[in-house]
């Protein structure tokens, strides 16, 4: 999947992205960085086609029936319980297919008669999350999936996304956190200014870094752009 030369300027003017290039890697996690503002979730939205994206920048990406893309919100309905949100998205996949209630994932079951409106943040995102992973697709977006969570719920998350790479799926994801991506199944691409400044392991990032502290590379990879 690569993005070559693709330029996009906002409504007011400011150009967001310019003559952007990125390469994302189909065996791991690609991760994208950047400060607020930089782009990260607009750049999704191009990939998933929520926002046409031109042809002849982006190649080797799916078609839109075969993405997953978490959005920041998602408009389940509060009143359904766990086990029907599941059961309505999974009807996506195949209406005609049967979903009993011990069929849910187990991080689940416990909540499979609870509300989703009645869920904790964590236990919305976590639901969310484990929803869309268990949609047939080829491609996975996930717009800060630790976003508002626990360290352990937030560790759990990411190894549940993680775990696609190893079902042979593609998987993009923003992030502004680096304690669950901090191995070398992650392919970083540091966004900013209107490209992408870095792209590699988390091992690369360090070493062009010389730290060894993924927080400290970041800032230091900023401070150079800036």
């Amino acid at each position: 999947m690569q993005i070559t030369h693709f330029d996009f300027t906002l409504p007011d003017e400011r150009k967001l992205y310019d003559d952007l290039n990125a390469n994302f890697a189909d065996h791991k996690v690609n991760v994208l960085l950047g400060p607020n503002g930089a782009g990260k979730t607009t750049l999704l939205d191009f990939i998933s086609t929520v926002a046409p994206r031109p042809a002849q920048c982006f190649t080797g990406f799916p078609t839109f029936k075969r993405i997953a893309y978490q959005l920041q919100g998602v408009p389940f309905l509060p009143e359904a319980t766990v086990y029907q949100t599941f059961k309505l998205v999974m009807a996506i996949e195949n209406p005609k297919k049967r979903f009993a209630v011990d069929e849910l994932p187990t991080e689940l079951a416990a909540l499979a008669n609870t509300q989703f409106g009645k869920l904790s943040g964590g236990q919305k995102r976590l639901v969310i999350i484990e929803t869309i992973s268990h949609l047939n697709r080829d491609l996975y977006l996930f717009d800060e999936p630790e976003s508002g969570l626990d360290p352990q719920m937030a560790r759990q998350v990411v190894a549940k996304i993680h775990q696609l790479t190893k079902r042979g799926k593609k998987v993009i994801m923003t992030a502004h956190q680096f304690q669950n991506i901090n191995s070398d199944d992650y392919q970083l691409h540091f966004l900013e200014k209107g490209k992408i400044r870095f792209t590699g392991t988390p091992t690369d990032f360090l070493k062009a870094q010389q730290t060894d502290d993924l927080v400290e590379a970041y800032i230091k990879q900023a401070k150079f752009v800036s």
